[in-house]
This record gives structure tokens, C-alpha cells and sequence, in this order.
């Protein structure tokens, strides 16, 4: 009875192992495009007017037709999840776009604020703002050296004055001398002749 019993386990096994090798579309794992090979090879053939048929078990299709379903449902799954992480990630370089394009106008900005000056409410690039002031800076330096010129003129030409005042004054000090004395002999001349006539 227990020989009996393990050999009913045994057929049973066995019927399963070769229902299972039979059916290609069972094995797990395999490519669909091997299982459709394997299916069509473990299939019967015969020929009619010189065309050849293969008669396919239906649990074959079945099971195979099956396998595409799960696979297809698969790769659906797989594309929406691909164009969801596509669609998220265009977001995000659409996003990361306009940052760079408003960060390059900041940058453009910043640039053109450092690389200008502002002059009595004018923004000027700094080659302009420097002829600018150097031009007042050489201007400012021709007029400093032209009233220093003038003030050296002008202080020579005061020299020459307060000599020739001092000589005037010189002069005229010596003319007043001079008609001091001749009034002081005039004087004693009048006197002179004064007293002459009183005697």
C-alpha cells in the first residue's frame, strides 16, 4: 500500500514537471519572443497543398496570450511611469530655465552696473566717466597753473608798484625836503629882507 502510495506521488509529480516543461508559457522569467519559439517548436505540424500549419495546444495560447497581457500591462505601467517622471522632469528644466534666464539678467545687470557710473543721475560706462574726470582733473590743473601764472603776475607787478611807490614816496619825501628848504630860505630871505628895511 505505501509502494502504492509513492507511486501515485511520483506519476503526479512527474505529470506536473512535464505539464509544466510542456507549456513554455509557464516557465517564468523566459522572454516572450524564446516562449513563442519554444511554443511553436513543441507544437504538432502537418501539410496541406504544400503548406505547412502547426496545431497549438489552447492552454499554450492561453497561458502564452496571458504572459503578453502581463507584460504589456507592465510596460503600460512602466511608459506612464516614465512620461510622469518625463513630464516632472521637463518641470523641472523648464523651471531650472527660467531660473538661469532670470539669474543671466541679474548677472547682465550686475554687469552693466559694474561696469558704469553714475554721474549726476546719468549712468556712464567707466571709459566715459574716466575721460570725464580726467578732463576735469587736467582742466581743474590748467586753471590751478593759470591763476598761480596770474597770482605770480599779478604779485610781481605788486612788487613793481610798491617799488615804484617807494621811489614816488622816495621822490616826493626828497621834494618836500627840497621845498622845505627852499621855503626855510625863502623864509630867511623874507626875514632877511624884513629886517633890512626895519633898520
Amino acid at each position: 500500500m505505501r509502494c502504492l502510495l509513492y507511486l501515485c506521488f511520483f506519476c503526479l509529480c512527474t505529470s506536473l514537471a512535464a505539464q509544466k516543461r510542456g507549456n513554455p508559457a509557464l516557465s517564468d522569467g523566459t522572454p516572450l519572443q524564446l516562449q513563442f519559439d519554444t511554443m511553436l517548436d513543441v507544437s504538432n505540424r502537418y501539410r496541406e497543398n504544400n503548406d505547412e500549419f502547426k496545431v497549438v495546444r489552447r492552454l499554450y495560447l492561453d497561458a502564452f496570450m496571458s504572459n503578453v497581457s502581463d507584460s504589456i500591462a507592465i510596460y503600460t505601467q512602466r511608459i506612464s511611469q516614465l512620461e510622469s517622471d518625463k513630464a516632472r522632469l521637463q518641470a523641472q528644466i523648464d523651471g531650472n530655465a527660467s531660473q538661469v534666464a532670470d539669474r543671466d539678467a541679474t548677472i547682465a545687470e550686475l554687469n552693466a552696473e559694474r561696469d558704469s557710473v553714475s554721474l549726476l543721475g546719468f549712468q556712464l560706462a567707466k571709459d566715459t566717466y574716466s575721460i570725464i574726470m580726467w578732463s576735469l582733473v587736467l582742466g581743474l590743473l590748467v586753471a590751478f597753473l593759470v591763476a598761480l601764472a596770474g597770482t605770480r603776475v599779478a604779485s610781481s607787478n605788486n612788487n613793481e608798484l610798491k617799488r615804484e611807490r617807494d621811489k614816488l614816496a622816495a621822490e616826493l619825501e626828497q621834494s618836500r625836503k627840497s621845498r622845505l628848504t627852499v621855503e626855510q630860505d625863502l623864509r630867511r630871505q623874507l626875514q632877511d629882507e624884513i629886517n633890512r628895511r626895519n633898520r
